[in-house]
C-alpha cells in the first residue's frame, strides 16, 4: 500500500493535523524535503504528497514534480491567506504561487476559499491545530494581573513590516494606543517579537508576554489587538473584541470588526472595542462561519420593542406612500429620458 509524503517535518506536521484529513497517521511519511532531488518518477511510490508552505521554492519544485506526473497534491494553508506576505515581501519576490500544482487546497476560512477559488484553485476547509486548539490550562511565570482595570493585548504578525516606512506606520499607531492606555487607566500588555518595535517602544521585559500559548492571555483580556495576522481566528474562537492596526494599501482576507488606520482613530475605536458594541460583534462572530465561539453569551436587547406592537398614526401611514409614489414619479422623469 502507497504512503502519504508530507514534505514538511513531523512539527509541522503536528501543527496542521486535521483527522479528517488524516484520519491513520501510521500512513505518512514525514520530512520529504530530504528527496528534492529525485526525479519526478520517483514520488509515483506515493499516493498523496502534502505541503504546509506556499511560500517555500523547494516545497513548490517536489509538488511541481509530483504534479506532472499526475499524483495527486495537497496544501495545507498555513492560517488565512495573506496577499502582502506573497505579493509584496521582498523575501517572497521570487515565488510565483500557481494554485493549479495541488489538487487541492485546504483553507482554514471562507474568505481564502473563495478568493483562491477564483484563481481556479479547489478548495476545502479544514480545521489545524495551530488555528483551531485551544490551550487554556497552561499557566506561566508571567501573569496578566488580576485587577478590575481593562486589559489589552498588543501583538503582530511574524514579519509585521517590509520596510521603513510600514515601520514608522506600525510603531506611530502603536504609540498612540501606549498613550491611551496611560490617560484612560487601561492596562496594556504585549506579545511582541521584533527587537526593532521593542526597542523603539521601550517595553517593559515583564509586560512582554511571549512565554507559552497566546490563547491562555487572550482569555484574561478584554480586547486583542494585532496587525492582521491568523491569531485574530483565536480572539472570535474565545469571543474577545479585536482590532487589526491597517498601515498599508494590500487586499485583506478578512475585514475585522474594528480596525486602526491613523492616529486619530484610537480614542473612537479602542472606546468602542472596549465596550463590546452589539452590532461589531454580531460582525465578529461571522467573519469565520465555522468557528466554534467559546461562552458565547447572548445578550437580551430590552430596548427592542415587537414589531407586531407598533402602531403609526394616519399621517406617518400617508407619509410613507406619498414618499412611495413620488420616487417613482421623480425615477420616471428624470431617470429615465
Amino acid at each position: 500500500m502507497k504512503k502519504i509524503l508530507f514534505i514538511q517535518s513531523k512539527f509541522d506536521f503536528n501543527q496542521f493535523y486535521d483527522a479528517s484529513i488524516f484520519p491513520n497517521n501510521d500512513d505518512i511519511e514525514f520530512g520529504g524535503i530530504k528527496y528534492l532531488n529525485k526525479p519526478p518518477e520517483f514520488f509515483l511510490r506515493y499516493s498523496k504528497i502534502y505541503s504546509s508552505d506556499y511560500c517555500d521554492n523547494l516545497a513548490i519544485s517536489i509538488i511541481k514534480k509530483a504534479n506532472s506526473i499526475k499524483v495527486d497534491t495537497f496544501l495545507l494553508m498555513d492560517g488565512i491567506y495573506d496577499w502582502a506576505a506573497l505579493h509584496v515581501n521582498p523575501k517572497n519576490v521570487d515565488i510565483f504561487f500557481d494554485v493549479n500544482i495541488y489538487t487541492t487546497i485546504y483553507c482554514v476560512d471562507n474568505h481564502s476559499a473563495s478568493y483562491l477559488n477564483s484563481i481556479g484553485a479547489i478548495t476545502e476547509l479544514y480545521k489545524p491545530y495551530r488555528i483551531f486548539g485551544l490551550n487554556l490550562n497552561t499557566e506561566h511565570k508571567n501573569k496578566i494581573l488580576s485587577s478590575t482595570k481593562k486589559k489589552i493585548l498588543l501583538t503582530t504578525s511574524n514579519t509585521p513590516y517590509f520596510d521603513e516606512i510600514e515601520f514608522n506606520r506600525i510603531t506611530s499607531i502603536f504609540k498612540s494606543i501606549i498613550d491611551w492606555c496611560k490617560l484612560n487607566s487601561t492596562e496594556l500588555y504585549f506579545r511582541i517579537y521584533n527587537k526593532k518595535i521593542l526597542s523603539e517602544l521601550n517595553i517593559d521585559d515583564e509586560l512582554n508576554l511571549t512565554k507559552g500559548s497566546i490563547e491562555t492571555y487572550i482569555k484574561k483580556i478584554d480586547l486583542l489587538i494585532t496587525t492582521p495576522s491568523s491569531i485574530s481566528a483565536t480572539a472570535i474562537m474565545l469571543d474577545k473584541p479585536f482590532i487589526h492596526v491597517i498601515y498599508r494599501d494590500t487586499p485583506i482576507s478578512f475585514q475585522a470588526a474594528w480596525q486602526i488606520f491613523t492616529t486619530d482613530m484610537t480614542d473612537k475605536v479602542l472606546k468602542s472595542a472596549l465596550s463590546r458594541d452589539k452590532k461589531r460583534m454580531e460582525h465578529q462572530r461571522t467573519i469565520i462561519p465555522q468557528i466554534e465561539i467559546k461562552n458565547l453569551k447572548s445578550e437580551p436587547n430590552f430596548n427592542h420593542e415587537s414589531s407586531k406592537n407598533i402602531k403609526y398614526s394616519t399621517f406617518y401611514y400617508l407619509i410613507a406612500i406619498f414618499k412611495s409614489k413620488i420616487k417613482g414619479i421623480y425615477h420616471k422623469i428624470f431617470k429615465h429620458k
